[in-house]
């Protein structure tokens, strides 16, 4: 059987030889999928869509080159010889800065990252407190290829990450677009809204914070377009349409490495992730890390809370059942009481305004959320991290946020997602 050629770049592959119209249509069809409540769809209850969103073009014969590993298997599983052309050649780890020491599991990481199996394109997933921007910052120490660009979704992520580098990386200058301004650099972090706002658009995914648009659109899309490496923190957003419409602008990067924790839900979703970013390259466990005592074991308790009697929509029963629940806002009361008696640390987790400015009047405690000026979370946080207060009510602290101080974190949200739950636990490891 001849060989099939593919045409490799950092956004797009191209499949340059001859394959019947049966293996094409094979492609598109296994790779696509159903969005989550497309049956709600007027197209599809007309009976004008089937449903599925397709990922390969039988047009062009073109998919993102985040498929790229997907394809290859795919095709090879058909009995194709293949071969990719234009691949990104493999570098080796050389540390420059001498300010930082890489755990084993760490440098694993890095130099899978340098490997470059799928062009560039890849997943590191690692738990919350591994030192992911680390791994990062690494990549970056060893190959100084610049500009390079690390997205982020909050202010408060932009500066905690933004320290790092600054303290990792020796003669680098690190910059950041983030609230309205543009200060670029050879490192820079980039909050996804402002990026996504130097396109004229308005970030409308839940669960981020707005930020004023950028100063100097140009500057921002100058970047994207010019950036060498690209990093996403917490990749697993890229199942909405910003982070993606983002990371498909940095076009000439010759490494885009995703990081998470919780990648995937396990959906029919989950291959927007993988076509944007690639395949996970390096996983490192829980496990792993407790036993080699880079994290704490955690001590989940759940309390199993009397049933309610509700009814109406969706919100309206989670008014009832969390916000409004005299019970579950008694027992939060009665477990805070204890932590605080004790001279411990916690936040209390919460996904609405209401719920956040309830339990805060009732616990007698600060609150934190994403209407804070970015000033004000800076300060509450720094507190928190340094026990001047010992509980803080919060919609913020479900990604990333870094208090190592903490004792304790009360998810008071509900639902089911894998990942938000996981994301939660990042607290107090």
């Amino acid at each position: 059987m001849d060989k099939i050629v593919i045409s490799f770049t950092p956004n797009l592959c191209t499949i340059e030889s001859f394959l019947s119209e049966e293996i094409h249509q094979y492609l598109y069809d296994i790779l696509s999928f159903r969005p989550t409540g497309f049956v709600f769809s007027n197209k599809y209850t007309n009976g004008g869509w089937d449903g599925y969103n397709h990922l390969y073009s039988l047009k062009t014969h073109r998919f993102r080159s985040g498929l790229l590993s997907k394809v290859v298997d795919l095709l090879k599983e058909k009995g194709f010889d293949l071969q990719v052309t234009n691949l990104p050649l493999p570098t080796e780890f050389h540390q420059k800065s001498n300010t930082y020491e890489l755990r084993p599991y760490q440098l694993e990481a890095v130099e899978a990252i340098l490997k470059r199996s799928w062009g560039g394109l890849g997943i590191v997933k690692a738990p919350m407190r591994s030192g992911k921007t680390t791994i990062a910052a690494a990549v970056i120490d060893s190959e100084r290829k610049f500009p390079v660009t690390f997205f982020v979704r909050s202010l408060d992520l932009l500066r905690q990450t933004k320290s790092v580098f600054e303290n990792l990386l020796e003669g680098v200058s690190v910059g950041y677009v983030g609230d309205g301004v543009v200060d670029i650099k050879d490192v820079n972090v980039v909050t996804v809204q402002s990026a996504y706002s130097a396109y004229g658009k308005k970030c409308d995914d839940p669960g981020i914070p707005d930020e004023k648009e950028v100063s100097d659109k140009f500057a921002v899309k100058k970047l994207l377009n010019n950036s060498k490496q690209v990093f996403g923190d917490e990749v697993h957003h890229l199942q909405g349409k910003t982070s993606r419409f983002i990371f498909e602008k940095c076009v000439n990067a010759n490494l885009k490495i995703g990081l998470s924790g919780t990648p995937f839900r396990n959906v029919e979703e989950d291959i927007l992730i993988e076509r944007t970013i690639g395949p996970i390259i390096y996983e490192v466990s829980f496990s792993t890390l407790i036993q080699g005592g880079w994290i704490l074991k955690p001590y989940i308790y759940m309390y199993k809370l009397p049933k309610v009697p509700v009814e109406g929509t969706y919100q309206s029963i989670y008014k009832q059942a969390v916000v409004e629940n005299d019970f579950l806002i008694q027992l939060i009361k009665k477990i805070v009481d204890r932590i605080v008696s004790a001279g411990e640390s916690t936040v209390v987790q919460t996904d609405l305004l209401k719920h956040t400015k309830t339990l805060g009047k009732v616990l007698d405690c600060p609150t934190l959320t994403g209407k804070d000026s970015s000033d004000y979370r800076e300060e509450m946080i720094n507190k928190l991290r340094n026990k001047e207060i010992l509980c803080l009510v919060s919609t913020l602290f479900e990604e990333g946020i870094d208090t190592p101080s903490l004792s304790w974190t009360i998810n008071t949200v509900g639902g089911l997602g894998i990942v938000p739950v996981f994301q939660k636990m990042r607290s107090i490891t």
